[in-house]
């Protein structure tokens, strides 16, 4: 191939900020002849708004640097084509993606690192591949030194499950991500310590209504979140540190449990119920560092959706779930982001949901886990949340112990990853938009005929062997996101799938659209690198009035298909 690889210089652009997309090339051929020519066309959904074109002579790397004058509020994502000719003659192309946005926080496309080893130091891969998925925001973990006491007492250490770090490489990786236009999130639990410091304070620890110490795997002490416990303001402290350290924000973690417990003060216990304790200390995390000078992002693990309802509207910056059963299904992932989103939040969706059919311990065919990521990312992405999924070079997450990722070895998939990354960034205005509304459950199925379709079984809710359809609309456009599920039996997503879906052809739409019809595109992560299909459509008698009737072409996993409408 003469066209590497193309990808944006950074994972993602503030408004204002200067564009630039980088094509590696293979330059045996250009030393020996002329006349070659590569073009990089810019669009934006399905405009194409910006062109470059140059003569390619002894290069291996060329740069179109441009600047896109974005006034938006949220987001705006735009797709980028390269195509390589000689003379009239096309090559070969290559595609990627980039957005700009207000905030990064808009868009959090959530990733991890966990290798800080001495051996790690002046290794970019791991940073410049997470680029090329557009990654924009890092989780570190396990990065610290104790779970009580975050920064190392020296610059070699170990960490709390004995692994040998050295906290230069970690200050390295959080320069190398911000020189991306990343942001490193420094992971800490919020009620985490090990014995050392658990044994000087007992008093600040939990314990069961038997009387015995909490803990959490066989050597962290949980200890009082509460404002009347001194450890609220140690851990917020030692938050505090790691932000002068480097980092731009905390992971806050919990373990799920205790929800309630007791605190011992003064010779008096007390009933703790931690969900209402948690929404304090995200707030008072926040001012405290704030109001000493710096800036912050905190995200805050709802364990399984635990407690969404008191953490939702705390000073936490985006809403970030981690999935465990009884959410075992394609359906329960669109639920879990659906319920955050009904409330009419500005907070993004994150779902942390590892894909266990990677770990060894499974012993899992590798093309069924591979099966089943792609049908978990299509389910999650469709629904409008962002997936933590991806980290280290071309690491993938089974557990929540994150340095145990796997790592995948097959270009193929890590190609397929790509254009699902490459796919959210470029519609991401149709998939995260701040004012989508989701009509899913009242369009279709049931009762409700706004929107028809023929040519395989179809359901609003996701189901064997039927394709999903989840119908949204946004000023300007309404949307429809298909997930095939045809011939799939076992629709819990964290289970490997032997096959993927069957191939649909020719799927029939009747959609009731009172607004005036300007245009009717699709577009898949499967075909041709997301490029969106123009599609031709007629006008139909329906029961209320007028329909458009228009025909999909071929359903592999994901079609996203938006129809655009006079305001």
């Amino acid at each position: 191939m003469l066209i590497k690889d193309v990808y944006p210089s950074k994972a993602q652009y503030l408004n204002g900020e200067n564009i630039k997309i980088i094509v590696e090339l293979s330059n045996k051929e250009f030393k020996s002849k002329s006349g070659y020519i590569i073009r990089c066309d810019i669009f934006h959904l399905n405009d194409r708004i910006l062109q470059f074109e140059s003569d390619l002579k002894n290069e291996e790397l060329k740069e179109f640097e441009f600047n896109i004058k974005c006034d938006n509020e949220s987001m705006a994502g735009f797709g980028v084509n390269v195509s390589l000719f000689n003379g009239n003659e096309l090559i070969e192309g290559a595609t990627t993606s980039f957005d700009v946005v207000k905030n990064l926080m808009y868009a959090p496309r959530y990733g991890f690192i966990s290798d800080f080893f001495e051996s790690d130091k002046d290794d970019y891969n791991d940073l410049k591949e997470l680029n090329k998925f557009h990654i924009n925001l890092i989780q570190f973990y396990d990065w610290m030194y104790r779970h009580h006491e975050l920064i190392p007492p020296t610059e070699k250490f170990k960490d709390p499950l004995g692994r040998d770090l050295s906290i230069n490489v970690v200050k390295q990786k959080i320069e190398l991500a911000h020189e991306y236009g990343m942001k490193a999130m420094a992971y800490g639990a919020v009620y985490g310590s090990e014995s050392e410091f658990f044994e000087k304070h007992k008093d600040w620890a939990l314990l069961n209504n038997n009387d015995e110490y909490y803990e959490f795997a066989n050597f962290i002490y949980i200890m009082d979140i509460s404002k009347e416990c001194e450890w609220h303001q140690h851990i917020i402290k030692e938050f505090f540190n790691a932000i002068k350290f480097g980092f731009d924000g905390i992971h806050m973690d919990q373990y799920g449990f205790p929800k309630e417990a007791v605190s011992v003060k003064d010779g008096l216990k007390r009933l703790r119920r931690l969900k209402d304790d948690f929404p304090e200390l995200i707030n008072d995390a926040k001012s405290y560092i704030e109001n000493n000078g710096y800036d912050v992002e905190l995200i805050f693990n709802a364990v399984n959706n635990w407690p969404i309802d008191s953490v939702i509207d705390s000073k936490q910056d985006a809403v970030y779930i981690e999935v465990w059963p009884p959410n075992d299904t394609y359906q329960d992932l669109y639920n879990l982001i659906a319920n955050v989103k009904k409330r009419g939040t500005t907070k993004q969706v994150i779902l942390a949901a590892y894909m266990k059919p990677f770990s060894k311990s499974e012993n899992t065919n590798i093309e069924y886990a591979e099966n089943a990521t792609i049908l978990t990312m299509a389910s999650i992405f469709a629904s409008g949340g962002f997936h933590l999924l991806l980290g280290e070079e071309n690491g993938i997450l089974t557990e929540g112990y994150y340095p145990n990722y796997f790592k995948i070895s097959d270009k193929r998939f890590i190609c397929e990853l790509r254009n699902y990354y490459d796919f959210i960034v470029r519609y991401e205005e149709l998939l995260y938009g701040f004012d989508i509304i989701d009509d899913t459950m009242t369009y279709t199925g049931g009762i409700n005929e706004e929107y028809v379709f023929k040519g395989a079984k179809f359901s609003p809710i996701a189901k064997v062997d039927s394709v999903w359809t989840i119908i949204k609309e946004k000023p300007g456009y309404k949307i429809i996101n298909f997930i095939n599920f045809t011939g799939i039996k076992n629709m819990n997503w964290n289970e490997g799938k032997e096959k993927r879906p069957n191939l649909l052809r020719d799927i029939e739409v009747v959609a009731l659209v009172v607004e005036d019809v300007k245009e009717v595109f699709v577009a898949s992560p499967e075909i041709n690198h997301g490029h969106p299909q123009k599609i031709s459509y007629e006008y139909v008698t329906h029961e209320q009035g007028r329909a458009i009737r228009f025909i999909i072409p071929e359903l592999y996993i994901w079609d996203l298909v938006y129809i655009t409408v006079e305001v």
